[in-house]
This record gives structure tokens, C-alpha cells and sequence, in this order.
């Protein structure tokens, strides 16, 4: 971003010594610090903005979600070090965000931050409650407290038998409802009764008379609003982030940026996401834009595609690594979708940003990927298959169309074979090459599981070859179509007849001996003339059956047949492997 480049890094910073480093802060703008703690990874931030000499104003001017996400981030003798200096707003924003689950209030979230505030000071605390949502205060002390007025008949010494015990002004009694908190929410009236005591008597009013469940919508009403003021949409105004895009896309009109010699905005949030790698076209292209003023606006864009990704898939804020998953699927969004309308040159990407909105190329990108879950749908529902088939798919084949057929059209993601079994398996899509791939292996998948219904029936018949017998395939799972193939192969070497059936264990050394050879090398491999019988057979029951597809025919026999000779690379007809252990051939086990 050439227009905001930095003087110098955040790791650059913290790796000088806190004299010098002191030194740089002090010199440079309020602006370029701010940009320079917003380019900070959020759990190195408090280093940066406690070596500012502006350290207060730099934590009042962080983006409140970008303020919330630092918190969360850092230690908590960190956080109550940068709560010292928030305002009482901000400290509002947190509970807005943090307090609520879905539409209901989470006490217990409510209380972790209020701990922490007294940690800093019981002025950090009045900080807040001067500007406190009313509903929202009396909506979470309903949890903590209950109020009891005194008749006015009542006498004080007969009343205090059944009244509470706590009171300020002989009129309202105070029961608190968990002991080991009473300290913090007996603080709580007594600096809202020293501080107005208007406002207290209203408090003390509703907490008496009004219904908790009424009080609790509307503070959930007025939380929604403020929340809006951030930036942050309530659900229904989000799902229109994973909106297909169905016709061109909107165009950004240069009349309605700012004039050149007006300042741009305050800076916006997610800045470090923009430093991860794995949306590296998107950066590049950023970082082509000249224009402060549409670099402004691309920022707040980000920020706002992302707050609707956030609260569409229902991610759970206080959690990092969730949030961090979330910018992830957000950036390579982004990044295939620059990729598909710009292609590699980062200059053409530079221009499709100043074009079009984020929220169009992300939706774009979302497009593309939906296109691989209906393609996947229409091979699984295509007249005459039994979609059971697809269940003996191999791996990784399998692994990409579980990828791309989860339920929620938001959660399609990349496999990854070579992550397989770790928790990176998958992962969000991000390069035009990966959609491109998946097509592919659909195109492939679809072709082949029409050829293996019509050579080997439906699935039920596969199965009840492992159910009447000893095997050594112990669950349907075992029957892959390289499985299907190889022990019909092995059944026309021995017998004349292409056929999935157990192979008789005695025969085991002698398929062996059959279906391979040496190379040059000294490792097995499938005999030629077999490779070239099974690709034969296969082309005149696509040509009978179905439709003859050279490149698809060919493409999964190349790959079953190479997993084939991995498997019994050094197998030795003389000493052949152990049967119960053998994979792609079902072999029926006498003992």
C-alpha cells in the first residue's frame, strides 16, 4: 500500500531497545503509530503502544472490534494495563460483543470483564457506568441481584426480620444472589447512588418492577443498534455475503470517494490479516493501489465482509483462533476471486479492486466454489446411479467431494492429501487452481461411477461379499473402486471371469506371480499387457454402456494402478505379505 507504507516494521520495532525504540514512536505522527500498531499481530500489540508516548490516544482510536480482539488475545495483566486507558463507550462495545450469546445475555462473560475493570480502578468502572445502556444494566444485575422495596407501614425494626440485609437508604434492600461476587455489584450501586442519585432510584425501580425477559430484548434491541454504528450487521442484513452473484458485477463510482485533498477516514480493522500468507494475489494487487482514498475504502470494506462472515457462520468472537480461520476464508476468498477476474498479473488485480466492492469479489469467489457442491450434487442424484457407490470412493478422491458436499453451502473447503488425518485436512479455497482441480476430479468421479455400477452392480452386492465370509476386508469402507478393479482382474487372470468375489487364500501366491513383474529397477509392476487389457475392457463398456472419455478412462486407471504397485512394490510371490493385511485385493481367509 504504497501511499501508507511504514518507516519501519512492528518486528523491527520490538527488536530495538526500548530507548531507541521510545525514540522512533515519539517522532513519528499519531497516524502512523496508529497504522503501525494496527499492522501489529494483536497479541504483540500492548509492546508497541506502552513504548508510545501517546499510549492512551492510540488505545482510545483503536477500531472497536480491533480493540476487543487484542484484549482477547494478550494476557490478562496485559489487558487490564490497555483497559486503563479506554473510554467508558468502548468498555460498552465490549459487553456488546462479548456479553451475548446469539440474543440472550451470557452473565458469566459480563462478570469476567467487570472483574477485570476493577482490577484497573473503581474510576475505570464509573468510566462506564456513566454511559451504560440502562436496559443493559438493569438486564444483567437482574442475574446478580434482587431488590426489595420497604412498605411504607413497615416498621424499619420489624422489617429488617424478612428484609435483606444490604441497603443504602433504608427504602431498597438488596439481596445478592452469589455471594463471592456481592463485593463488585454492592460497588456498582453505591458509586451509581454517589454519582446520581436520580438514576439510582430509577435502577433500583426497574430491577423491582419491570420483567426481566422484556428488559433483556431491549437491551438486545439497543445492543443490535449500537453495533451497527461499528459497522457490524445484525444476521439477516449478513447473509446476503454468500449471495450468488447472477449477473455483473456493481462498479465503485469515483464520484462518491472523497476529494484528493481530503483526509482519509480513521483506519479501519482486521489491518494484520493483511500479512498472512495465502492471499498473497490480493496483497499484491493492494499494495499496486495508489489512491489513500480507495485504499480507505477497500480497508473498511474488509472489515465489513468480514464482520458479516463472522456473524453468518455463527463464530464465536472471544475465540482467536476462530476469528483467525474466519480472516483466513475471508483472504482467500478475496484471493481466488481477484485471481478469476484479473488472472496472475497483480496490476489487472490493482484495477479490479479500484472497480468493483469486496463484497462483490467475495461473493464471487463463493460463487464458484457453490458451482463444485452442485456439480458434486447432480453426480450423486444422476438417473440410475446408486449414489451408494460414491462411498467406495478412494482416497484422495473422497476427500475432495466431502470437501465440497458439506450441508451449509458457507463451509465448503479444500482438501488437503497431504494434510490428511491433522487438523489443516481442510482448508478454505484461495486459488483459482484448487476450484480448477476439483472440477476436474468431479468430472473424473462422475464418469467412473457410472462405469463401476454397470461393471460391478450396485453397492449392496459389493458388501455381501465381506458379510458371508471370512475376509480380509472387515468393513464396507475396505471395498474401494481400485479394490473393485484389481480383485475383478485378479479373478480373470485365475479364472477367465472379471468379477468382484474373494480370491481363494491358496491362490494368493500365484495372483501375485500373475498380475506383476519387475522393472529394470527391481520393483513390481503391473504387466503391460494386463494394464492395457483392463483399459480395454473398460473402454468398450463406456462405449456399450455410457460414453467413451479417453482422458477420464485413462486418468483414474492411471491412478488406481500406480496405488496398486506402491502397495506391492517388493512383494515376492515366493514369500508373499501376510493376506489379512493386503489391500486392493479381497482375498478369502480359510482361518
Amino acid at each position: 500500500m504504497a501511499e501508507r507504507t511504514l518507516r519501519l516494521s512492528p518486528q523491527d520495532l520490538l527488536s530495538r531497545p526500548a530507548e531507541e525504540a521510545e525514540r522512533l514512536l515519539a517522532e513519528m505522527p499519531f497516524r502512523e503509530q496508529l497504522e503501525l500498531v494496527l499492522s501489529t499481530p494483536w497479541e504483540l500489540r500492548p509492546r508497541v503502544i506502552t513504548l508510545s508516548p501517546v499510549a492512551e490516544g492510540l488505545v482510545r482510536h483503536l477500531p472497536p472490534q480491533e480493540l476487543f480482539l487484542t484484549l482477547k488475545a494478550v494476557s490478562p495483566d496485559e489487558a487490564v494495563e490497555l483497559l486503563a486507558y479506554v473510554k467508558g463507550e468502548q468498555i460498552q462495545f465490549l459487553f456488546d460483543l462479548d456479553a451475548w450469546v446469539k440474543d440472550r445475555l451470557a452473565p458469566e462473560r459480563f462478570l469476567a470483564w467487570l472483574v477485570l475493570l476493577f482490577e484497573v480502578s473503581e474510576d475505570k468502572v464509573a468510566d462506564w457506568l456513566r454511559v451504560a445502556d440502562f436496559d443493559f444494566l438493569v438486564a444483567v444485575l437482574f442475574h446478580f441481584v434482587k431488590v426489595v422495596k420497604r412498605p411504607d407501614d413497615a416498621d424499619l425494626t420489624e422489617a429488617r426480620d424478612w428484609l435483606p440485609p444490604y441497603t443504602l437508604d433504608e427504602v431498597y434492600f438488596v439481596e445478592f444472589k452469589k455471594e463471592k461476587f456481592e463485593f463488585y455489584f454492592r460497588r456498582i450501586i453505591e458509586i451509581l447512588r454517589d454519582m446520581d442519585e436520580t438514576y439510582y432510584y430509577q435502577l433500583m425501580e426497574a430491577l423491582i418492577w419491570e420483567l426481566p425477559s422484556q428488559v433483556e430484548e431491549m437491551a438486545y434491541r439497543w445492543r443490535r443498534g449500537r453495533l451497527a454504528d461499528h459497522g457490524i450487521p445484525d444476521y439477516f442484513e449478513a447473509l446476503d455475503i454468500y449471495a450468488p452473484v447472477v449477473q455483473d458485477l456493481r462498479r465503485v463510482d469515483p464520484r462518491y470517494l472523497p476529494p484528493s485533498e481530503e483526509a482519509p477516514s480513521s483506519s479501519s480493522g482486521y489491518l494484520p490479516a493483511l500479512y498472512w500468507p495465502g492471499a498473497e494475489r490480493f496483497t499484491e494487487a493492494l499494495s499496486r493501489i495508489r489512491d489513500p482514498h480507495q485504499l480507505d475504502r477497500l480497508k473498511r470494506e474488509l472489515a465489513w465482509i468480514t464482520n458479516k462472515v463472522l456473524i453468518v457462520d455463527h463464530v464465536t468472537i472471544d475465540e482467536i483462533s476462530q476469528v483467525e480461520d474466519s480472516l483466513r476464508k475471508v483472504l482467500g476468498y478475496l484471493n481466488l476471486g481477484v485471481e478469476y477476474l484479473a488472472g496472475p498479473d497483480p496490476e489487472a488485480g490493482a484495477r479490479v479492486l479500484e472497480t468493483y466492492f469486496l463484497e462483490d469479489i467475495f461473493r464471487m469467489a463463493h460463487t464458484l466454489i457453490v458451482r463444485l457442491r452442485k456439480k458434486a450434487r447432480e453426480i450423486q442424484t444422476q438417473e440410475g446411479l446408486d449414489s451408494r457407490v460414491l462411498r467406495h470412493l478412494d482416497e484422495p478422491f473422497a476427500g475432495y467431494l466431502r470437501g465440497i458436499t458439506a450441508r451449509e453451502a458457507n463451509r465448503l473447503r479444500y482438501f488437503q492429501p497431504e494434510k490428511a488425518g491433522t487438523d489443516e485436512e481442510y482448508r478454505w479455497f484461495r486459488e483459482l487452481s484448487e476450484v480448477r482441480r476439483v472440477e476436474e476430479i468431479l468430472e473424473m468421479v462422475g464418469y467412473w461411477a457410472v462405469l463401476i455400477q454397470k461393471a460391478f452392480g450396485p453397492p449392496p452386492l459389493w458388501v455381501a461379499e465381506i458379510v458371508t465370509q471370512k475376509t480380509n476386508f472387515l468393513e464396507p469402507a475396505d471395498i474401494t473402486w481400485s479394490a473393485l478393479l484389481f480383485t475383478a482382474l485378479a479373478n480373470w487372470v485365475l479364472s477367465g471371469e472379471f468379477r468382484f468375489r474373494p480370491l481363494p487364500e491358496d491362490k494368493w501366491p500365484e495372483v501375485l506371480f500373475k498380475l506383476l513383474g519387475p522393472d529394470e529397477t527391481g520393483r513390481n509392476r503391473l504387466r503391460s499387457d494386463l494394464r492395457e487389457a483392463l483399459l480395454e475392457s473398460f473402454r468398450t463398456l463406456a462405449q456399450k454402456e455410457f460414453y467413451y472419455a479417453p482422458e477420464l478412462t485413462r486418468a483414474f486407471l492411471d491412478f488406481a494402478v500406480a496405488r496398486f504397485e506402491e502397495e506391492y512394490a517388493f512383494a515376492e510371490p515366493e514369500e508373499p505379505p501376510d493376506p489379512r493385511y493386503v489391500r486392493y485385493l479381497l482375498i478369502s481367509l480359510s482361518s
